[in-house]
């Protein structure tokens, strides 16, 4: 009888251990790093900014900005044993959950390589923000923070983008403060231009008109107790010059905020110039490849990948025909660059092969 209850109760250990806490999970998370599988550095586009995770029970919302509620993509998910499903191919392996900390690894059907998984980490908001908030010294003023800022419910600036791009082609750069006064139910804005032209100071007027409009629009939930919250701001606005450009408007808030994106002062920029062309090139390099012109498909996968950074795939190639072709200098400008962009085979392979050379 005993072997039985030792059986049932080693049971149920596993079982237990194989479910996570879904109260422990839902919450509010920040996304503060993303590598893949195999530590090499992860080059999509938003691996190198910072984002907020809404979990609840059956829905999954990231937000790549946080003054920009709208600016999120969401998902219906099922959280079954220690996975995050979010669609019948794909989930969230949830490898760490512990009291601040969450660590996940998307994984996805048919994609097996270390480096072509990727790993992510999130903290907590909650305690993001109460360490910042640890460090304030004023009460009653507060300068707004990447994870502790009032939102915009909706879009306040459409009207002005509309108005600049009527305005002969006439870009925009400014920076300065968004104060935002709770208990006045008002809004300052102010602002720098080293731009003194009438116009541009007439375009300056008409956003500041907007901004001190928009008080009904931000959401202020846990900020009413503060007198003041100054959000520090730089605004671009490119006009397109023909049909062929697209006019745009970028926003960059707490531009000093998150120290961690410092740590990499030398790293190598990810460029997308063109990903249809890129891709273009990638299928005509395997169309060369299969006809044996080797070197018009190195050309192709090289030019692939200088259109398009994130396709590292395209330089694992050139480098692997031109080691079967024996030509180291080709080979090595390949896995140099596999380096400089922080993959882990090819750094791998240029320290063994290229280093010394």
């Amino acid at each position: 009888m005993s072997k039985y209850i030792s059986f049932f109760l080693i049971f149920m250990i596993i079982k237990t251990n194989a479910q996570i806490n879904k109260q422990q999970l839902i919450d509010n998370w920040a996304l503060v790093k993303s590598s893949m599988l195999d530590g090499s550095r992860d080059l999509s586009s938003y691996s190198g900014r910072a984002s907020i995770w809404k979990l609840s029970d059956h829905r999954i919302c990231e937000y790549v900005d946080p003054i920009f509620e709208e600016r999120k993509t969401c998902y219906d998910i099922k959280i079954e044993n220690k996975n995050i499903r979010i669609s019948p191919k794909t989930f969230y392996e949830i490898e760490k959950l512990s009291t601040d900390t969450l660590v996940i690894i998307e994984r996805i059907d048919g994609i097996t390589g270390n480096d072509k998984i990727k790993k992510k980490w999130l903290v907590r908001t909650s305690k993001l923000q109460n360490e910042y908030l640890s460090t304030l010294k004023n009460d009653s003023i507060v300068e707004a923070s990447y994870y502790f800022t009032p939102s915009l419910k909706k879009n306040i600036f459409s009207d002005f983008l509309e108005r600049s791009m009527t305005d002969n082609g006439r870009s925009l750069s400014l920076s300065g403060n968004i104060i935002i006064h709770p208990k006045k139910q008002k809004i300052n804005f102010q602002s720098e231009s080293t731009d003194q032209s009438k116009k541009n100071l007439e375009n300056i007027e008409f956003l500041k008109s907007i901004v001190e409009k928009s008080y009904p629009s931000w959401n202020l939930a846990g900020f009413e107790k503060y007198d003041q919250i100054i959000i520090p701001y730089h605004i671009e606005t490119k006009i397109g010059d023909d049909s062929s450009q697209a006019s745009s408007m970028k926003f960059s808030f707490f531009k000093n905020d998150r120290k961690d994106l410092d740590k990499y002062p030398n790293r190598a920029i990810v460029k997308i110039k063109d990903k249809m062309l890129a891709a273009e090139a990638y299928n005509k390099a395997m169309e060369a490849l299969d006809k044996k012109k080797l070197d018009k498909a190195i050309e192709l996968f090289n030019k692939a990948f200088d259109l398009n950074n994130t396709n590292v795939d395209a330089l694992y190639n050139a480098a692997s025909i031109s080691l079967d072709k024996k030509d180291m200098p080709t080979a090595c400008t390949a896995l140099k660059k596999l380096k400089d962009f922080e993959q882990v085979e090819g750094t791998k392979l240029f320290n063994e092969l290229c280093s010394k050379n």
